[in-house]
């Protein structure tokens, strides 16, 4: 439910792959994870930050947009705290189903 609006760009110096202080918060973020899990700076590629950013990005405005869905259908004039719960867990349950018994 990505609404199409414009998403941060990450400036040149981050788009290199060089940690800078122009560099935005959430790349810095996805640059500590991915240090975290023992990689190093130049043991994945640029773009990969940006994969990751693309990703969260897209996740969280189509949390949000369903959660918005669920406010309105209750009539809320703004979301809370159990809309956005109740987003989560539809996208897990759509997104990770068991599958069917072998005698199926």
């Amino acid at each position: 439910m990505y609404s199409g609006g414009v998403r941060p760009s990450l400036p040149s110096a981050a788009a290199g792959g060089a940690s800078g202080p122009d560099e935005p918060r959430d790349a810095r973020v996805v640059r500590e994870l991915l240090r975290s899990m023992g990689l190093g700076e130049g043991e994945y590629e640029p773009r990969v930050l940006h994969q990751f950013l693309d990703l969260a990005y897209r996740y969280v405005g189509d949390v949000l947009g369903d959660a918005q869905v669920y406010a309105d259908h209750a009539a809320k004039p703004q979301l809370d705290a159990d809309d956005i719960r109740l987003a989560i867990q539809a996208k897990v349950n759509f997104s990770f189903s068991q599958p069917p018994p072998r005698e199926v």
